[in-house]
């Protein structure tokens, strides 16, 4: 038997974790003193704590461990685990690569280089656009805030536009504008479909026409969402590089069918922009 210091200096761990991991039953001690509450922990319980520490550190959640540790989940099932945790690793990386190309061009830019982003866009006029739509708020800017905000929301909108016998919708419009009531740091979510001039507002969706964007820089961004701002930031330097400059807020136009994966999608940014002058 091992006291708890013990166990996690062989374990390389701190006695807090291991009380924590205690706490929620991924790795209870092997024996708690009745008197005097001492937790000690047996030789093979080592490999355990190995592996909980492993997993964790491929980014898989705890209460995900846990079912592997206790074996509610089969061979082929943490298969699926480990490799969905691969996939967002190798995601971070090619997010993390782009960012590095894009810090090599700032630094080049810097030292006097004139240097063009390396991303498919083009100026077009966006025409306005009739749409039903719902607003929501979210804590702050970001996938954490905002996508447990707009996903519910479009689904929302779209349940609300079948009940009302609106079969003839899209695409999937979301536009996020900061808010300055309140302490300042919240933003509004809107989400909109297209709609045909036949659509009236219901009692619990509003109607309204998208104006007219006249000069917008557009690009497509495929993937997920959440790394939707490594694109328009590239964006945003491609404005700058063509003579442009921002002067209203982007629209995110959702471009793929409900049942395509999130890596899958394909979304269309229309930030309006003005010529330098």
């Amino acid at each position: 038997m091992f006291r708890i210091g013990e166990f996690a200096s062989i374990g390389r761990v701190t006695v807090r974790l291991l009380r924590h991991y205690d706490a929620i039953g991924l790795l209870t001690p092997a024996h708690v003193d009745p008197v005097s509450g001492y937790r000690s922990y047996e030789l093979h319980q080592v490999p355990t704590l190995a592996r909980i520490l492993q997993l964790r550190d491929f980014g898989m959640k705890l209460d995900v461990i846990a079912k592997i540790i206790h074996g509610e989940l089969d061979g082929e099932q943490e298969r699926a685990l480990v490799l969905r945790c691969r996939d967002e690793l190798a995601q971070q990386l090619a997010d993390n690569a782009r960012r590095v190309d894009r810090l090599d061009a700032y630094l080049r830019a810097t030292e006097g280089a004139t240097m063009k982003p390396d991303i498919d866009a083009a100026l077009k006029a966006i025409p306005a656009q009739r749409v039903a739509y719902l607003v929501d708020h979210a804590a702050g800017w970001g996938g954490a805030n905002i996508g447990p905000v707009i996903g519910p929301l479009f689904g929302k909108l779209a349940d609300l536009l079948d009940a009302a016998d609106i079969g003839d919708f899209g695409p999937a419009i979301a536009i996020y504008e900061a808010e300055d009531a309140g302490d300042e740091t919240a933003v509004s979510v809107t989400a909109a479909f297209v709609a045909d001039e036949s659509v009236e507002a219901g009692p619990n969706f509003a109607v309204t026409m998208l104006p007219e964007i006249t000069t917008a820089a557009v690009t497509t961004h495929h993937g997920a969402p959440d790394t939707i701002d490594q694109s328009w930031h590239s964006l945003m330097d491609w404005t700058r590089a063509e003579g442009y400059e921002l002067s209203g807020v982007c629209r995110e136009v959702y471009l793929s069918p409900d049942d395509v994966p999130m890596e899958d999608w394909v979304t269309e940014l229309q930030q309006p922009v003005r010529k330098l002058i």
